[in-house]
Formats: structure tokens, C-alpha cells, sequence
């Protein structure tokens, strides 16, 4: 398998992470829905090895992303900007997810992100 050259270096902290940054940089250019989606899913699974990194107790199955993420800014303080780009990729994502349809610029930025 070939590394992703922008989000390679995380296959030595999470194989996980890198290959859904890679799957989101692969459509990008045939499919930015897709992209937005993979982005979505590479930021929950952040926020959770966050979570579990600090012993957060959680439960994937009914804890929502939304909510995670302001129990990391609450026990842990996240940082509000660092917050922000996670809800980025949750609304984003979930934009993707609901309304099939996505602009290329929308899944640039949020590559970016």
C-alpha cells in the first residue's frame, strides 16, 4: 500500500488515521462527497483515541461526535479553534452524508483542515 504524502506520517501513531486520510485525498478528485465523509469519519476516530488517551469514558455507539468533543474541551481543555476544526469536519461530513452532493472547494478546504 502506498503512503498518502499528506497523511502518511500518521501510519506510525494509527494505520486507522492514514487510511482514511488517504481514502478522503483518493476521491477527492472523482468523488468529493465521498472525500467529506472519510474526513468526517478520520475526526471522529481522532477524537476518540483522544478520549481514550486521557481514560474519557465513553461509549462510541451512543456518544455523539458533537458531544465528545465538548467533553474534551471540558475535562481536558481542547482548545476552542482545535474544536472548531473538528465540528468543521462533523458539519461538513454530515452535509456530505445527508444531502449527497458535494463542491469540490468544499472538500479542499476541509482537506485542508
Amino acid at each position: 500500500m502506498t503512503q498518502s504524502n499528506n497523511f502518511g506520517f500518521l501510519g506510525e501513531h494509527s494505520p486507522l488515521l492514514a487510511q482514511l486520510g488517504k481514502s478522503a485525498e483518493q476521491a477527492f478528485s472523482s468523488d468529493p462527497n465521498t472525500t467529506l465523509i472519510k474526513l468526517r469519519q478520520m475526526a471522529e476516530a481522532m477524537a476518540q483515541d483522544l478520549a481514550a488517551r486521557f481514560n474519557l469514558g465513553f461509549d462510541s455507539a451512543s456518544t455523539t461526535q458533537a458531544d465528545l468533543l465538548y467533553k474534551l474541551q471540558r475535562e481536558i481543555g481542547l482548545e476552542a479553534e482545535i474544536r472548531q476544526l473538528f465540528h468543521t469536519l462533523r458539519v461538513e461530513g454530515n452535509k456530505a452524508n445527508h444531502q449527497f452532493h458535494t463542491q469540490h472547494k468544499d472538500a479542499m478546504y476541509c482537506l485542508k483542515v
